[in-house]
């Protein structure tokens, strides 16, 4: 019997990007290529009529389901990074589930503390996937 593969949490405010489908696909093949499995926040079944209330439980229950999360924490509509994804990365701080973010230049000394800051998706990807035993740097 084989052992699951970890499942990544993929936080970030990238669901509102016009090309989400296409992006979270990257990123889950990216997951599969380093041997995990992504838990991606994005649902093409979300409509406007989604209410918040089962988005919000939805994505607890796959945050509650991780053993990682890679989050963007590059800032959105303003100068700070999406609440929702600051949310999720203390919710899985809390839970004691590794984070490693990219896209922050400068994070605030909470988030410094709270996960493990890199460059891009990709790099956030491949140090997870070290911290959880899937790979190691070639």
């Amino acid at each position: 019997m084989t052992s699951p593969r970890p499942r990544v949490y993929l936080a970030g405010p990238d669901v509102f990007r016009p090309d989400a489908a296409q992006y979270f696909a990257l990123l889950s093949a990216a997951c599969e290529r380093l041997g995990l499995e992504a838990l991606s926040p994005f649902d093409a079944s979300v409509t406007a009529a989604t209410s918040p209330h089962r988005i919000y439980e939805a994505n607890m229950a796959k945050l509650r389901a991780a053993d990682g999360v890679v989050a963007n924490l590059a800032p959105f509509r303003g100068a700070e990074p999406d609440s929702g994804t600051v949310f999720e990365v203390g919710v899985a701080v809390a839970l004691g589930v590794p984070v490693v973010a990219y896209g922050a230049a400068e994070a605030g000394a909470n988030l410094r503390n709270a996960a493990v800051h890199v460059d891009s998706a990709e790099e956030a990807l491949q140090v997870l996937a070290e911290k959880l035993g899937t790979t190691s740097r070639a």
